[in-house]
């Protein structure tokens, strides 16, 4: 009579090989072997060692995997589009240093080496950020219910980051203007909005018609331009004067969905519209090379943000208002943000030295 194998008694959603007996999971192993994993109703850390041991490379528990389950379960519903965007492309560095290893075996040590090796690829800032996003991932993990049993501690405490050289580019008026002649009028438009609204050039470049909404302001019917912040994922209302007014303005009856947009309505990429800019920039750089001998640095869009926000300042304007318009997180980023542009000329030393 042919022998019936066992049938299995169990909960049939449990992982292969695995039984739950004398209110524990087991694993058995081909050799017969019998291995607790873990007490009934702890199935995060049932599943975690059950990993490990149908996988013993561990590429279901280790960096690479961490990673791939912390962008699919939080940072695709969490952050907002842009910044997720910059996260998958940060963890790819982050994977190919970081990938194989367990988070349980990555070291204070190890996060060191990868801020070192940034520096020496030229790429220190981005390192930075990496190293930011990995820290971030590692406090996740730690109140994960499967990943915080490998988890205990954050290796990217107390690991300063690579030393970084603010970008402080002082944009005076006459350069401004001179570049705004030369440049293309959809240029001119985004020049116009980024230095009046304070907002991101890639965000400017996609709102529209749809973005304008009506409020009431102190008793009078104010047109305001709604725009939600792609990094943040803030929103701002900003209120239309004369000068977006005659920016966003249309030529005839035809409405196109963006502000900013070609000759036949569409919509500029961020890299066009730059490279648009670029050209005017480099066309005036030349003239005055012409003119004096000396070719003046040049400037990009994203720092006419910078110039808006310290000409608000310099005009008596409250720092809590240019911190709301600049969609910065508080009064203090603003203050540092604005103070970084600001020279002031001082006196020299004008003491009379006697005897």
């Amino acid at each position: 009579m042919a022998t019936v194998g066992r049938r299995r008694q169990n909960n049939f959603n449990l992982p292969p090989r695995v039984y739950l007996r004398h209110g524990a999971y087991y694993y058995a192993h081909p050799s017969g072997k019998w291995e607790r994993l873990a007490k009934e109703g702890d199935e995060a850390e049932m599943r975690r060692k059950w990993a490990v041991l149908e996988d013993p490379a561990g590429a279901h528990s280790n960096i690479s995997a961490l990673i791939d389950d912390y962008l699919v379960k939080y940072a695709s519903t969490n952050k907002a589009p842009r910044t997720y965007t910059d996260n998958l492309r940060e963890a790819e560095f982050l994977r190919a240093f970081f990938g194989r290893m367990r988070p349980q075996d990555v070291l204070p040590l190890h996060v060191g080496q990868y801020l070192d090796e940034g520096v020496l690829a030229n790429r220190p800032v981005r390192a930075n950020r990496e190293k930011a996003l990995l820290s971030h991932i590692f406090t996740w993990a730690m109140r994960h219910p499967m990943w915080g049993k490998m988890v205990t501690f954050n290796p990217c405490r107390g690991q300063h980051r690579n030393r970084e050289t603010k970008r402080i580019r002082i944009v005076e008026d006459a350069e401004y203007t001179a570049v705004y002649k030369l440049a293309h009028r959809s240029v001119q438009r985004l020049m116009t909005m980024v230095y009046r609204t304070l907002q991101r050039p890639s965000d400017l470049i996609k709102i529209g018609p749809r973005n304008i909404i009506m409020r009431t302001i102190e008793g009078e019917e104010r047109r305001v331009l709604k725009i939600k912040q792609g990094k943040t994922g803030s929103t701002v209302e900003i209120i239309i004067n004369k000068d977006i007014e005659d920016a966003i303005a249309r030529l005839g009856n035809v409405v196109y969905p963006t502000f900013i947009h070609t000759a036949e309505g569409k919509a500029y990429s961020y890299a066009g519209i730059s490279a648009m800019f670029r050209r005017s920039m480099e066309k005036r750089r030349k003239e005055v090379e012409e003119k004096t001998g000396h070719k003046p640095p040049p400037f990009g869009i994203y720092d006419l943000k910078g110039k808006g926000a310290t000409d608000m300042y310099q005009s008596g304007i409250p720092l809590e208002q240019i911190q709301q318009l600049a969609g910065h997180s508080s009064v203090t980023t603003t203050e540092i943000y604005i103070k970084a542009r600001l020279i002031d000329p001082v006196m020299p030393n004008e003491r009379k030295i006697t005897g």
